[in-house]
């Protein structure tokens, strides 16, 4: 089965993890998506901190270009930084990329804070879907959904499926949610909401694609929606980006 992973990690890490290095590079990355027959994904930069972002944004737009029909580059934003609106123009506007990764834990922010009410205003003006890490705390998917539905025609991903995503997705009409991490039984929930707004996700390089493509083809869903979540749903919602 073709597959189009929505959550990929490429390029060099900052020290936020003690014990693994998740650096990896583009050529390691294409192999893996050849072996796993990955189509097309969202790539976007490694957890860093201070101004390391604008440099990874610039690694990611280099490496669309080099394999354009493949990657889908996003780029990271610390938007506590006084220049996180400019960067968020020169990530569309300027290096060409398509949307942006948010991870509220990593970057120590709460998303329905005040402060940030510019920079998800700007987002939104440059419609630059939002792939949103969810879990606990800062990265509450109850959080994310006030963006949403501020917002209505904005695409905003959660990764990591859970119960709370399953409860923003019948909430909100433009929340997505992607399945790196999760269990069967939260796609099975999923589907029964809306199966187009389930996509397939990896998180690699922090699981690998046997185990995350596992857990898809463990839910008790019909084959049409297996294909929907590994394939068609991101084919139709990144249509403009082949």
């Amino acid at each position: 089965m073709k597959i189009c992973d929505a959550h990929v990690h490429l390029g060099k890490s900052g020290p936020w993890q003690p014990y693994i290095n998740p650096t990896i590079h583009l050529d390691k990355l294409i192999r893996l998506f050849d072996k796993y027959n990955v189509e097309r994904a969202i790539v976007f930069p490694n957890p860093n901190v201070g101004d390391e972002y604008p440099k990874m944004n610039d690694y990611i737009a280099k490496s669309v270009k080099k394999h354009s029909t493949r990657i889908i580059g996003f780029g990271r934003v610390d938007p506590r930084r006084e220049d996180a609106i400019k960067e968020l123009t020169r990530i569309k506007n300027g290096l060409g990329l398509s949307g942006i990764k948010l991870h509220p834990m990593v970057e120590c922010f709460r998303p329905d804070h005040p402060f940030f009410n510019k920079f998800f205003k700007k987002t939104n003006a440059l419609n630059l879907p939002i792939l949103f890490h969810s879990g606990d705390g800062f990265s509450s998917p109850g959080l994310i959904l006030k963006i949403a539905k501020k917002y209505p025609k904005l695409p905003i991903i959660l990764a990591h499926l859970r119960e709370a995503s399953v409860n923003a997705l019948r909430e909100c009409e433009n929340v997505y949610v992607e399945t790196s991490g999760t269990l069967p039984d939260f796609i099975e929930l999923s589907v029964d909401i809306d199966e187009n707004r389930i996509l397939f996700g990896s998180d690699i390089p922090y699981y690998r694609y046997p185990t995350q493509i596992a857990i898809v083809e463990a839910a008790e869903i019909s084959k049409k929606s297996k294909r929907k979540i590994f394939y068609e749903n991101f084919q139709k919602l990144f249509s403009q980006n082949k």
